[in-house]
């Protein structure tokens, strides 16, 4: 594998961990746990919201430059449906695809829902969906 297609890959795996609940490590030894709602890939600064100290404190949002990161790892398997509407977002056009975080809903050209629990529809757009879906799940280890 080349320099770059080893960095896309990279950069693909970081981007698809946005919205899971992740675990993370300081150089300090502080510990987080919270839902890592942004990265700057070039620094590996993150963004999480919804933390929790090792204190068990609750911040309410937390920015933590990469460097200071000994490293991250996703809590647990989860669905995220926010990875999985970006991914949607490359397939059909500009406001096709809409994804409600508070209800942890996605709905794609207004007729197919999306939930934790499955994709609901019927038809080629389903179909579409259905696949799409189902090729993310296995890719996060879900099935």
């Amino acid at each position: 594998m080349s320099d770059v297609a080893a960095m896309r890959a990279f950069n693909r795996e970081i981007a698809s961990v946005v919205g899971a609940t992740v675990n993370v490590i300081l150089k300090t030894g502080e510990k987080y746990t919270g839902t890592l709602k942004g990265i700057d890939q070039e620094s590996l600064s993150i963004v999480l919201t919804e933390v929790v100290s090792e204190e068990e404190e609750n911040i309410p949002r937390i920015f933590i430059y990469g460097s200071s990161i000994v490293s991250f790892s996703v809590a647990e398997k989860e669905i995220s449906l926010e990875g999985l509407a970006k991914k949607l977002e490359k397939s059909f056009p500009p406001g096709g695809v809409r994804y409600f975080p508070d209800s942890q809903v996605c709905v794609v050209m207004n007729k197919i829902r999306i939930t934790p629990e499955g994709v609901d529809g019927s038809g080629p757009l389903y179909e579409r969906v259905l696949s799409i879906y189902e090729e993310w799940k296995e890719q996060h280890g879900l099935e």
